[in-house]
């Protein structure tokens, strides 16, 4: 099952050296994700993904999910860039965060 949810995320990877940038979430699944951002890794690139989410009730706090998958295709778009993460979230990957 995928959700479109448009969520805050980190992702890391490296391509001679280590990488850092943020986007957002299109599309999330227990499988992986569709990424919104300036620049991404290319395809086939192993990345790091942490999605925050925001809580409801707690103001400030977001649970933080972790995971690392594989790039499996890029959509070059003028001024950004779709990536879909084929990776697994469990709970094992899930902390909280207060900011």
């Amino acid at each position: 099952m995928r959700y479109n949810l448009r969520l805050p995320v980190i992702f890391h990877w490296k391509d001679g050296k280590e990488r850092t940038e943020g986007g957002f979430t299109s599309d999330v699944g227990l499988d992986g994700a569709l990424i919104l951002s300036r620049v991404g890794p290319p395809v086939g690139s192993e990345v790091r993904l942490e999605v925050l989410i925001p809580s409801p009730i707690r103001n400030g706090e977001e649970l933080r999910i972790e995971c690392i998958g594989r790039v499996t295709r890029v959509v070059e778009m003028p001024g950004f860039r779709i990536f879909g993460v084929q990776a697994t979230f469990d709970d094992d990957h899930l902390s909280r965060r207060e900011s």
